[in-house]
């Protein structure tokens, strides 16, 4: 019994899809009516014709004071009808329009696909847990690791010896965003580097820890090389325990501060091998305010060979820009 709702199960498991179990399961609310409410809404304070960049300032204000204020607010529910109103007349016009509007460049958020909309919608009807997979119980994760193999695909990445797209990543997934996946680069980053300088037979460095690895390692400093890295670089940086201090600038020329020297990463690499300073070098693909790339096709074959001869871990941040791989030949 789900919000007073008694679900039974059914007797032809193909005859009811999980959808219809969903909206037994909310039986005092009206989802499509809630739909059409929310086209509504979309239609009446984002036109179609000029989708409006920021709410007025009138709208701001209203929608601040709408907020439950009061130390007892928990205590009283709106309820689903009142909550809707609230939702729609009063917080949907406070919103900006970056998803809608071309004129807004703040964040880099791009319009939805209907399709990707139906989706999302399935995604938070269903809530479906990606962490675990259990393929005997529900083909979401198989879910997941397709739409990263098409996206592979989408990308042109690929075995560079067979030239195979699928099933080279191992290890593979979606992150939160540009500080999410900059934390699980370096933070792989790190392992790898540390890893790698630890006697044999050592325990992990997840289970050594960090300090732990880095003296089982005779490593007395973990440095970062790049060209304007995306701000989250230097707060990853922190995250993961390396510091904002470890990110290094390794400008090919004052008047191209985008390209990364490989020469200069090269004497770098010699002056360290050898010591207690081990080395990460995150390539920018490119850079977020106007997609330049730190790096192209033959320096990045130059930085693996260097990497491989160093025992250091390349980190690619591809960001925004990095679909221009799709288009850009040179760059594949």
């Amino acid at each position: 019994e789900i919000n007073g709702a008694k679900l039974e199960e059914p007797r032809n498991s193909t005859s009811q899809s999980p959808c219809s179990l969903a909206a037994m399961a909310h039986t005092s609310f009206d989802m499509q009516a809630f739909h059409a409410q929310i086209d509504d809404a979309l239609k009446k304070h984002f036109p179609p014709s000029s989708p409006p960049t920021l709410p007025h300032p009138s709208a701001l204000a209203r929608a601040a004071a709408s907020l439950p204020k009061a130390s007892d607010a928990l205590s009283k529910p709106l309820g689903v009808s009142a909550t809707t109103a609230h939702l729609l007349d009063d917080i949907v016009p406070a919103l900006s329009g970056q998803a809608l509007s071309p004129r807004y460049y703040g964040f880099v958020t791009g319009s939805v696909h209907p399709a990707a909309q139906a989706a999302e919608a399935v995604v938070a009807a269903l809530d479906q847990n990606v962490q675990v997979h259990l393929p005997d119980q529900t083909i979401a994760t198989d879910v997941e690791a397709s739409a990263l193999d098409l996206l592979a695909d989408l990308l042109g990445l690929s075995h560079p010896q067979t030239g195979a797209r699928r099933g080279i990543f191992t290890g593979r997934t979606f992150t939160t965003g540009a500080t999410g996946s900059n934390i699980l680069g370096l933070a792989c980053a790190r392992e790898h580097v540390l890893a790698r300088r630890v006697p044999p037979g050592s325990p992990s460095v997840g289970e050594l820890g960090i300090l732990g690895a880095c003296v089982a390692a005779g490593v007395t400093d973990i440095q970062v090389l790049t060209t304007m890295g995306h701000s989250s670089l230097s707060k990853a940086a922190s995250v993961v325990g390396l510091g904002r201090a470890s990110v290094k600038q390794m400008a090919k020329s004052p008047e191209r501060p985008w390209l990364l020297d490989v020469d200069a990463v090269e004497r770098e690499l010699v002056a360290r091998d050898g010591t207690g300073v081990a080395t990460i070098i995150a390539v920018s693909a490119g850079e977020v305010n106007t997609g330049l790339f730190a790096a192209g096709k033959e320096d990045m074959k130059r930085l693996r060979e260097l990497a491989d001869r160093y025992g250091s871990w390349i980190h690619v941040d591809g960001g925004k820009w990095f679909p221009v791989m799709c288009v850009a030949k040179k760059w594949t």
